[in-house]
């Protein structure tokens, strides 16, 4: 069988490695879908190219999740204060988070907030099922993917350093600042991973809430909201139909991280303009650039 003859030794070595990483608590969301797409580039015999297209992406990727840690120093005020005020003044009094927490069904609470939930962690794989999508279908765009996700990352970790941001669930804990309740800490109570993230994380962050988050003041500019818009952006480019679910896709985590008490509508509106610039930056360094001859060039080809 021409799959099975695919499958040298090599191969099935590495891949080995790689599929002991897919152990449950082995490995965050991400690092999975990636191993789990390298296992299927490995089957089909595109290893070496995967590794060839993937590294920038998975390397970006990787550095965003060490120099957040990083961001938690910023020597620059914090302004969840600001933006909450701000925030309720705009909405009439209060903010959409405690808004919509308010009006949410009682017989519906449990569907909103597991839909929610799910949602939000889609965001931890959704840019490599997306990458995935993109290498497959058109590879010569995948660069630009790449560059666009890591201007995107490199966006946000300059707004964690600018404008270091309370979100929502943590802000509802000062005095005179409207309720807000951290959803996802009561939907994921009991999982296992959760259960390893925050054992992970006791190290840098003894909040039960904070899930192990070793920065929990990194609201602004929503970066669950800036990987997903740059997601849409991207499809738009091979397949506008794709784009069009890809942009409603960024409303849902739009609307989500609001119901959630993840983010302000202001951290989701900066993600989306971060996911437009970083789109806007990869797409001219992806652009050809047109040499112009020199004028003595110009008369050597016309003498010859």
């Amino acid at each position: 069988m021409p799959f099975l003859r695919r499958l040298t030794a090599t191969r099935l070595v590495v891949g080995t490695v790689a599929m002991a990483l897919l152990i449950p608590n082995s490995s965050v969301l991400e690092h999975r879908a990636v191993v789990a797409v390298f296992l299927f580039a490995l089957a089909t015999g595109r290893g070496r190219q995967f590794l060839w297209d993937w590294l920038p992406l998975t390397a970006a990727a990787a550095l965003f999740v060490a120099l957040r840690q990083l961001a938690a120093g910023s020597p620059f005020p914090h302004q969840g204060r600001a933006v909450a005020a701000l925030e309720a003044t705009i909405f009439g009094g209060t903010t959409p988070t405690a808004w919509l927490q308010l009006h949410v069904p009682t017989g519906s609470r449990a569907l909103v907030d597991g839909l929610a939930t799910w949602i939000h962690a889609s965001y931890f794989f959704g840019f490599v099922l997306v990458g995935l999508w993109v290498w497959l279908r058109a590879r010569p765009h995948f660069r630009t993917y790449t560059a666009t996700l890591a201007c995107t990352f490199a966006l946000g970790l300059a707004g964690y350093v600018a404008l270091p941001t309370e979100p929502p669930w943590l802000m509802a804990r000062e005095s005179g600042f409207p309720p807000a309740q951290r959803i996802i800490v009561e939907t994921m109570r009991g999982a296992r991973l959760t259960s390893v993230v925050v054992e992970a994380g006791r190290a840098w962050q003894s909040d039960p809430d904070a899930l192990g988050d070793p920065n929990p003041a990194a609201a602004m500019p929503s970066v669950h909201t800036a990987v997903t818009a740059a997601l849409g952006f991207s499809m738009f480019a091979i397949s506008p139909s794709a784009g069009v679910a890809g942009l409603l896709y960024t409303a849902a985590m739009g609307l989500s991280l609001v119901y959630l008490g993840e983010h302000f509508v202001l951290d989701v509106l900066a993600g989306v303009v971060c996911a437009a610039l970083a789109t806007w930056g990869a797409r001219r360094l992806a652009r050809p650039r047109l040499v112009v001859p020199r004028v003595g060039t110009l008369e050597t080809m016309r003498a010859g």
